[in-house]
């Protein structure tokens, strides 16, 4: 049994990626005691570095590169903690999509006016450039709720469901769209719809704005800056961060009140970290979903889908071009294993300041469930076929994998903390990407804030 310590902290935190960091720092600054457990040997969960040796030691972003702007979640925390790095857009040229069948590889912009690939005009160039052409059928709103897929297939055909829309969907979610709902994914279109009754019709209204693919923003030097820096920040606040200490249970203090060490007391848990447990009024749980779901004393739903990511330096006087924008999605159609493929030096100004001439960084990401999938060959024959520019295996001058596991918010079992001292954050229940992660931590934190803060409940014997 590990051995437990003798004082008692305010909040634990199990997961040291971004949702972590940020309840950490909120509730260490707030003057809670606050300790923060992380199995791995770094901070920042899915944003991580990798070193392009090749490149002169140039760290690049080994997960997530950006981020979404559709709030402010990201810039309001930098500027809360002042954090010491730099917001920078990306290309404004926006990503394409690739697409297979009979008649061979298409090659076209993501379409201008569309969100989530819906078209606000079936008609348009970009979208006949595609899929055929098909004028949305006019239904009644439905009852209960379809798919994202059969909602887009009823009424716009299964062309553009397919080829289109799930496409998107497998490269942004890594989900295809026949397992969300519109009202997840996006609440502020689904709502829209059910007010107007036309999908094109909502979406003409939310379209306007930035290409598709680049309504998003980066860290120059990458987004694995920012949880580094927050994690500085926490420490500087109080906070203490435990590496190398995976959590294998969350034990409940069932009838036990347990002394605070200022003379109240209260109901504390026991997080079962390694050789020792640490005892806390409260415990979040900001972990992947399949594990939350563990320390929930649940079973695992299988919800987490394995995401394998290659990063290339490939030298390439072809790509100089940038023949597809910042990157493209791609249909399964297509004859690769490749869902989505970044242009990384294209999209982002500050790598591609940092690189020799003729020499890129690409990012691929693997089907979803796909792995093993990688190497010099299949790499150069998937750069090939997605951009049309010829690319050889010895082209392919560095080659780093990595795998992860992208828990999804949409799933059938909701995560639910039946006990009140749990509290649950990050994406397995704030939903995809830091724009919806960050804001909820900063509630879930406010929320700590204001139960803890107050002397703890007394026993009936004080």
């Amino acid at each position: 049994m590990p051995a437990e310590t003798d004082e008692i902290v305010d909040v634990c935190i199990v997961g040291a990626g971004m949702a972590g960091l940020v309840v950490a720092a909120e509730t260490a600054a707030a003057g809670l005691r606050t300790v923060v457990v992380d199995a791995s040997d770094r901070v920042g969960g899915m944003l991580a570095p990798v070193i392009i040796d090749g490149a002169g030691q140039v760290a690049v972003d080994a997960g997530a590169e950006s981020f979404a702007t559709r709030t402010a979640g990201v810039t309001d925390l930098i500027d809360r903690w002042q954090l010491p790095v730099a917001v920078t857009a990306p290309n404004p040229a926006g990503a394409w999509l690739v697409a297979g069948g009979e008649s061979g590889i298409r090659r076209a912009p993501l379409p201008r006016q569309s969100v989530l690939g819906i078209p606000a005009d079936p008609s348009a160039a970009d979208i006949l450039a595609l899929v055929p052409p098909r004028a949305e059928q006019v239904l009644p709103v439905p009852a209960e709720e379809p798919s994202l897929y059969d909602l887009v297939a009823s009424r716009l055909g299964d062309d553009l469901a397919s080829a289109v829309v799930d496409t998107v969907c497998r490269g942004v979610y890594s989900r295809s769209a026949g397992d969300l709902k519109l009202s997840v994914v996006h609440p502020q279109l689904w709502q829209r719809f059910v007010q107007t009754g036309a999908l094109t019709d909502a979406v003409a209204e939310l379209a306007a704005g930035p290409r598709p693919g680049s309504a998003v923003a980066g860290i120059v030097g990458g987004m694995w800056r920012l949880p580094v820096e927050l994690a500085a920040r926490s420490r500087a606040a109080g906070a203490t961060i435990l590496l190398h200490t995976p959590v294998r249970r969350i034990h409940g203090a069932e009838s036990a009140f347990e002394s605070m060490g200022d003379g109240a007391r209260g109901e504390v848990l026991s997080v079962d970290a390694g050789s020792v447990a640490i005892r806390a009024r409260t415990v979040v749980i900001a972990t992947g979903r399949d594990q939350a779901l563990r320390l929930l004393g649940e079973h695992g739903d299988g919800d987490g889908t394995p995401v394998e990511l290659a990063i290339a330096l490939v030298r390439s006087p072809g790509l100089d071009a940038h023949p597809v924008g910042t990157g493209a999605l791609i249909a399964d159609a297509a004859p690769i294993d490749a869902k989505a493929l970044t242009h990384a030096n294209a999209k982002w100004g500050w790598l591609d300041q940092q690189l020799e001439p003729h020499h890129h960084v690409i990012r691929l990401s693997a089907r979803d469930g796909v792995t093993g999938t990688f190497d010099e060959a299949s790499v150069a024959t998937a750069i090939s076929i997605v951009t049309g520019v010829s690319v050889a295996p010895q082209d392919v001058r560095e080659l780093h994998v990595r795998h992860w596991d992208a828990s999804s918010s949409s799933s059938s079992m909701p995560l639910v903390a039946a006990d009140p001292r749990l509290h649950l954050a990050g994406a397995a229940v704030a939903g995809t990407g830091l724009a919806s992660v960050v804001p909820h931590a900063r509630e879930v934190a406010a929320t700590l804030i204001h139960a803890l803060a107050a002397p703890p409940l007394a026993s009936a014997a004080s």
